[in-house]
């Protein structure tokens, strides 16, 4: 893999790849940084996750490398799709973790990311009415109104729904389900 680094300009430089390993770039800047006295030009990375989920199945949680310090990966000079593969890879705070090519190539990034799990905030949009909640539910109106009133008593006496969970959690020790 002919990957290199540029500690004085914050480049790190794709001279022949098509295929860009996530997990493989990390490993190849921790190689980098060891070597000479590259750790005194500032850090290219940071990340979370790579550890292992189950080693016999050999799976792994995806590794996210942020790009930290104005840090930007500079594809190869020719026209291709550059496959961003085993990992996921973003700039600290937001934007493009790619710097353009200096020749008037296109360049195509293809992001083949992991699953992952995500939370996205929609915002604003209508809650769902009591009788399409009902629906979902499967619950009658009466149903729904007398758990709707269990959890208006809960909050309208918290002293007493603070004792009936304690009771609970007495019974559950006592039954031995911890």
């Amino acid at each position: 893999m002919a990957i290199s680094f540029d500690g004085t300009t914050k480049i790190i430089s794709l001279s022949t790849e098509t295929t860009l390993s996530v997990r493989e770039l990390w490993s190849r800047w921790v190689d980098w940084l060891l070597t000479d006295d590259n750790s005194k030009f500032l850090p290219a990375f940071e990340s979370v996750g790579g550890n292992d989920i189950d080693v016999s199945a050999g799976t792994k949680i995806p590794i996210y490398a942020f790009l930290v310090n104005n840090w930007k990966v500079k594809p190869k000079e020719a026209s291709h799709t550059l496959n961003v593969t085993d990992g996921i890879l973003l700039v600290s705070g937001g934007g493009d973790p790619f710097q353009n090519t200096n020749g008037s190539y296109i360049v195509r990034i293809n992001y083949q990311q992991p699953v992952q799990a995500i939370t996205v905030s929609t915002g604003g949009t209508v809650a769902p009415s009591a009788s399409e909640m009902r629906s979902a539910l499967g619950l009658s109106t009466n149903d729904l109104d007398a758990q709707l009133a269990d959890i208006q008593a809960d909050l309208d006496n918290p002293d007493q729904y603070k004792a009936d969970v304690s009771k609970l959690l007495t019974v559950g020790k006592f039954m031995g389900l911890k």
